[in-house]
């Protein structure tokens, strides 16, 4: 047993130092632990003496312990040991220190143990070593390139992905620089100048900032990437770090949409200057037409006795001023719609009356008998000469696609708060095809000349009621005929 009757000097020592001692007999039971030890592994002396220092060793540490104090016992000599004891409430405490043994007429009688806690530096160790793993997993399987350069710009580190993106195999790249592999002749001057201004100054243009630039792959292709550049000071200089990403496929779309949207662009400019022509021309046209259309009038009243034949032209060339008359107002009304400038004189209608008052007065110019067979009490807010014109449309649109047909049935009636009106004729028909395209402009279901007009009624047509709050629309079976039918909001019910 050893002699514990220290004098003061080393008592104080043994009950103060920060140091873990311990005593065991040589078959390993604890004689003597000083407060450090205890109140690390936190236990009370009582706790500890009389048992086996094995009780207190994780069992990873056991056997190399027990092999190295053998060792001390056997040999008489002092060896240094790291262990891992575990405390009251299952932690881990590392030491590191020593083991000595003490004999008497050369038979060892106690060991004693000194041991300096290290266990938060091997939880900062393993935290480091833990970074260093997962920093090592980032580089190889991240999403970016990462490039790691030093302020001679020499390449430290690159990642698969950037062996990818570039080109370079990690054995390729490593040590040289940046302006002789991926940065583009144009850039390389700027990149150098800006590495100079940030090692005197300390600032740096794009450092810290996300930016799209272009790089070079090996096979020399230029390609955007996006790039941000982080910088870090060490022992040995400046380390600077890039995260790049290929965004040459972005880039790409980017550039496809911009192109669309200026082709859009003009497309549109485009539009609004034809328009712009059309209300200007048919404007011009106007007056040498109903020049024309007055002096053959004119001549008209004029002479009485004038040849038949000559009669009947000047008839024609009146009738047919009328119809260009009526062209250039579609034309007009067209460019009104497209400029935004259609405008509309709204005020309440009795439809019921209006109808038939509008039909009576469209019968003197088409042959078909028009048929009136239902009509409803209905009270809207229209404009007048709009809401006439659209009828018009739509009869004589019925008259011109039946040739040889002798009538056309238009209905009136209300389905909940909407008026419907419908024109039916027993024509030629629209093919299912060409339904949805009824209604563009200058779109005509016969393109040949055997149907005059500009294919502009229908669109013109539609839109009227549109800035009326209503909708239009066509039925119709190929061979057999069509039925248009546009609503328009109810005001009231007339009573």
């Amino acid at each position: 047993m050893p002699d514990l009757n220290f004098d003061n000097h080393f008592r104080d020592l043994f009950e103060n130092t920060h140091d873990l001692i311990y005593f065991l007999k040589i078959d390993g039971e604890i004689e003597l632990a000083n407060p450090a030890w205890l109140h690390t592994l936190k236990y009370q002396l009582a706790d500890v003496v009389g048992k086996n220092i094995y009780d207190f060793i994780h069992p990873d540490y056991k056997e190399k312990y027990r092999k190295n104090r053998a060792d001390v016992i056997e040999n008489n000599k002092v060896k240094s040991v790291e262990v891992a004891f575990v405390t009251s409430d299952n932690e881990l405490v590392i030491g590191e220190g020593q083991v000595g043994c003490s004999y008497i007429d050369g038979e060892p009688q106690y060991t004693r143990c000194v041991f300096k806690n290290t266990t938060e530096n091997q939880r900062s160790e393993k935290m480091v070593r833990e970074s260093e793993k997962r920093l090592k997993v980032f580089l190889t399987r991240g999403p970016d390139a990462v490039i790691i350069i030093n302020e001679y710009q020499e390449i430290l580190e690159w990642n698969p992905k950037a062996e990818e993106i570039f080109g370079f195999s990690q054995e390729e790249i490593s040590g040289k620089t940046l302006t002789e592999t991926i940065i583009p002749p144009q850039y390389r001057e700027a990149h150098l100048k800006g590495m100079q201004h940030f090692l005197k100054t300390g600032n740096g243009p794009i450092l810290n900032k996300t930016v799209d630039i272009t790089a070079l792959h090996k096979n020399g292709n230029e390609f955007y990437i996006n790039l941000s550049i982080s910088n870090v000071k060490m022992d040995e200089g400046w380390l600077f770090i890039a995260f790049l990403s290929d965004i040459s496929e972005r880039k790409k779309t980017e550039e496809a949409l911009i192109k669309k949207e200026a082709e859009l662009m003009q497309s549109k400019i485009l539009e609004e200057e034809k328009d712009q022509f059309i209300s200007i021309a048919s404007h011009e046209l106007r007056t040498p037409i109903t020049t024309i259309k007055a002096y053959t009038q004119l001549t008209l009243e004029m002479f009485d006795n004038l040849p038949s034949d000559l009669q009947n032209n000047l008839i024609k060339i009146d009738h047919y001023t009328d119809k260009l008359n009526v062209l250039l107002n579609e034309l007009l009304d067209v460019s009104k719609i497209n400029l935004g400038k259609l405008n509309l004189t709204k005020s309440e209608i009795n439809f019921h009356t209006f109808l038939p008052e509008t039909l009576n007065s469209i019968q003197q110019i088409v042959k078909h008998q028009i048929i009136l067979e239902e009509n409803t009490e209905a009270i809207i807010i229209a404009d007048p000469i709009r809401l006439e014109q659209v009828i018009t449309n739509l009869v004589s649109n019925s008259a011109k696609y039946s040739p040889g047909k002798d009538r056309i049935i238009v209905r009136s009636y209300k389905e909940k708060n909407q008026l419907i009106c419908s024109f039916t004729d027993f024509g030629i028909g629209i093919a299912p095809d060409n339904i949805n395209k009824l209604f563009k402009r200058f779109y005509r279901v016969d393109q040949s000349s055997k149907f005059s007009g500009f294919g502009i009624g229908l669109y013109v047509s539609r839109e009227i009621i549109k800035q009326h709050g209503g909708k239009m629309w066509v039925e119709s079976i190929e061979g057999e005929g069509s039925t248009f039918y546009f609503s328009l909001p109810l005001q009231k019910v007339s009573t």
